[in-house]
């Protein structure tokens, strides 16, 4: 079962993580990650799927200690869910035991923000020109790779518990993706 400090979700079971490799999963996640507590019926008009196969997944994600039931609404009849947390990590307490779930989840993540970036090609240009779509590579140390992380972090801090209810007027969710891995570099031949 996950860890829970400070909000944070602390995966280390190769099957929990496993369980976020599932787009509609993913989808649920972000939704239930920003405060909202939903339906499975609602759930279901993010992912597509029907409610009672959004259903299952929102079990699985409960199984796991992502999400959990809210309580009931006025009518007691719709059984709204919430997160657990506000975030989610990932953490192997046995080196390398969780890295074929980490690569499938990845894999997931990576798919959801393909599509989610692909989007920002249909919106007006205010928006688009607000975009930035780059990459770069440096050379840094461990430490330096550390350092940097914590800069972003705290960058967006001001931002990161802001939730629907209390966002400033023409305001919009907005992905923000950080990738920050080392590169590995090919084998130089000797001769």
């Amino acid at each position: 079962m996950p860890n829970k400090e400070n909000d944070k979700i602390v995966l280390s079971d190769p099957r929990a993580i496993r369980a976020l490799a599932h787009p509609a999963r993913l989808a649920i996640i972000e939704a239930l990650f920003l405060g909202d507590e939903l339906t499975a019926t609602e759930c279901a008009s993010l992912t597509g799927l029907s409610p009672s196969a959004t259903s299952y997944h929102l079990k699985a994600l409960e199984r796991w200690g992502i999400v959990e039931a809210g309580r009931p609404r006025i009518d007691g009849r719709d059984r709204p869910w919430k997160a657990k947390g506000q975030s989610i990590e990932i953490s192997s307490q046995v080196p390398m035991s969780t890295v074929l779930a980490e690569v499938a989840a990845l894999g997931a993540f990576l798919d959801r923000n393909r599509v989610l970036t692909a989007e920002f090609l249909e919106e007006p240009p205010e928006w688009r020109d607000a975009v930035e779509l780059a990459n770069s590579d440096y050379w840094l140390t461990a430490e330096e790779l550390t350092e940097v992380s914590r800069a972003l972090r705290s960058v967006l801090q001001p931002f990161e518990h802001r939730r629907p209810d209390s966002r400033p007027d023409k305001s919009r969710r907005v992905r923000v993706m950080r990738l920050i891995v080392p590169r590995t570099e090919p084998s130089k031949e000797k001769g």
